[in-house]
């Protein structure tokens, strides 16, 4: 018998990095004197991780991680360059519905693809289809 290991808390620790990542591009500079919190920014950049929440149940494990991963690295990439290379009070929209699309795009492939087969019938026969 060939154990597994649950990927559950490696995709709770991608959603945590996720939230970090969304406060690290909604505190914007105010002035040279402080931050502000930015409450839509912050909503759109966590809004694929909370999409992503909803599937940590529905997807097998390694379409778990690589789901999660690939979304934690577009955004990455999007606050890194929309946020500290080139920022200008985001005025280009680009941080507001990049997030949410990648997830839109990425979600349902990977729920189609990386579906666990357990939870196609609850009775434990499969289902035709």
């Amino acid at each position: 018998m060939t154990t597994s290991r649950d990927p559950r808390p490696a995709a709770y620790l991608i959603i945590l990095l996720g939230l970090g990542l969304a406060a690290a591009a909604a505190l914007v500079p105010f002035y040279h004197v402080a931050y502000l919190l930015e409450p839509g920014i912050l909503l759109a950049v966590l809004m694929p991780f909370l999409l992503y929440g909803l599937f940590i149940e529905s997807l097998r494990g390694s379409w778990l991680l690589a789901t999660g991963l690939l979304l934690l690295a577009a955004n990455l990439v999007l606050v890194a360059f929309e946020r500290y290379l080139r920022y200008d009070g985001y005025t280009d929209d680009l941080i507001y519905w990049v997030p949410t699309l990648a997830a839109v795009l990425v979600l349902p492939i990977a729920y189609r693809l990386g579906r666990r087969t357990d939870e196609a019938d609850p009775s434990g026969t499969s289902s035709p289809g």
